[in-house]
């Protein structure tokens, strides 16, 4: 019986180290390559572009698929890849890139009661080269 207990607790204590050497070695697999501040202004208009803090929020992010979702493990799409597309009124549950821009980060601020949520706490107004003024 005793016997019998040592193994297993050997057996669990060894598959307990692959895993977590495996989910280590994903996260550094998956870290690499990856820019650390994004510029986020293909579609920007009315305001300037954002800069993103990717490396601040893969700190705080428990991995890649929180913010990529839908990802398979080792493989984070950039955002565009999959929501390149402009918002299609037909297929609700695949927004555009904009609209996958401010529903997943300002989801995530709202639902951890910290981060920008509001236009001008992320965006700069941009300003016409025409009249010098901001655009409205």
């Amino acid at each position: 019986m005793f016997r019998k207990t040592i193994i297993g607790a050997v057996s669990a204590w060894v598959i307990g180290v692959l895993i977590v050497s495996q989910a280590t070695e994903e996260k550094e697999t998956s870290s690499q390559n990856v820019p650390e501040v994004c510029t986020l202004g293909t579609l920007s208009k009315i305001y300037e572009p954002v800069l993103f803090s990717h490396g601040q929020h893969t700190l705080m992010a428990e991995d890649c698929a929180t913010c990529h979702h839908h990802s398979e493990p080792g493989v984070t799409l950039a955002c565009k890849e999959c929501h390149g597309a402009p918002f299609d009124p037909k297929n609700l549950n695949m927004p555009g890139l904009k609209g996958a821009y401010h529903l997943q980060c300002m989801g995530c601020h709202q639902q951890m009661s910290s981060g920008p949520v509001g236009c001008t706490d992320c965006h700069a107004k941009r300003i016409s080269q025409q009249t010098g003024m901001e655009k409205k």
